[in-house]
């Protein structure tokens, strides 16, 4: 079982480093400097006619999730030997694994699920992919370190002195604004993450590719340096270096590394074969991208937002 250490941070007035871990973060993790230690079931619906790629024309709008999360580790070919170790996300895909790790995966390490959940586009009433947000299973202390802080929990989080921490903490990380801040600040303290997605559709991995490029440009602070956010999606596009056909419950691996890449890995499960894509070295991406999917008034994913919120307030 994983220990959490309880750390606070150096206090300091605002704008101040903070030394978390093996890294260092700014009290607001800006945007226009990098990284300093980067790093439910629900009905299924038929896919409508005409509109082979419609689902990655939605891809950065909104999600339907539910919150829930085993802390058994492994993934779901034993799922009926220990249901623990995977959980359902829809009933059009496999279950998702609770670990994430080689063989299985070609990642540099271990993770361990921190919510996952479905989108869907909603006026047309129909799901398009799942998704597992997951955190390495060697930088969760620094999740405590940093929503613990002396300086997080005085400045954004402990305002309610009726409300314990973590009812504060859960209350912040729901609040458009202040969620910003918190998951910026974890996102500046080196911690590794990875989104799993995986389509209910058969889809493409240009519709893949571009879905992400709008969830990108969809946050409101890549309008705060076009010249470094133009580099770092030309990388992205540039990442995508297998073309064709991506079949339904294959997944789209997106790896937030140690120094702030994104690399990306593909899973096809009619083959059951894995391979590495390209990478992004533009940290200003991977930022943004998970902080679409953790943060803000409209996440990518509301419900696996939220079950993501849940995790991280039991952990703190």
């Amino acid at each position: 079982m994983i220990r959490l250490s309880q750390h606070l941070l150096n206090t300091g007035k605002r704008g101040f480093v903070y030394s978390v871990g093996r890294s260092s973060f700014r009290s607001f993790g800006s945007f226009n400097k990098p990284r300093v230690a980067v790093s439910t079931i629900a009905k299924k619906h038929k896919k409508p006619n005409g509109f082979p790629g419609l689902l990655a024309l939605f891809f950065g709008i909104g999600t339907i999730a539910v919150s829930g999360i085993s802390s058994n580790l492994h993934n779901d070919q034993n799922v009926k030997e220990n249901p623990w170790k995977s959980v359902t996300v829809d009933k059009g895909l496999d279950p998702f694994p609770t670990e994430l790790k080689a063989p299985d995966y070609p990642l540099s390490t271990e993770y361990i699920m921190l919510g996952y959940g479905t989108r869907a586009v909603t006026f047309l009433s129909f799901k398009v992919y799942g998704l597992g947000i997951y955190a390495a299973v060697k930088d969760l202390d620094l999740i405590p370190k940093v929503l613990d802080s002396k300086f997080l929990s005085t400045a954004f989080i402990d305002f309610d002195p009726s409300k314990s921490h973590k009812e504060n903490l859960k209350v912040a990380l729901e609040d458009p604004k202040t969620s910003r801040i918190l998951i910026n600040n974890l996102l500046d303290s080196g911690i590794r993450l990875v989104a799993k997605i995986t389509p209910i559709r058969n889809t493409d991995f240009n519709h893949l590719k571009d879905g992400l490029v709008k969830s990108i440009l969809g946050h409101p602070d890549s309008r705060k340096d076009e010249e470094t956010l133009n580099i770092g999606l030309q990388q992205l596009r540039e990442a995508f270096v297998r073309k064709g056909s991506v079949p339904k419950n294959s997944d789209l691996l997106i790896e937030l590394q140690g120094n702030g890449d994104l690399q990306l890995y593909y899973f096809n499960k009619k083959t059951n074969g894995s391979e590495v894509l390209g990478k992004v070295s533009e940290p200003l991406i991977g930022k943004l991208l998970f902080s679409q999917y953790l943060s803000g008034p409209k996440p990518l994913s509301p419900n696996t937002r939220d079950s993501v919120v849940s995790k991280l307030v039991t952990m703190a």
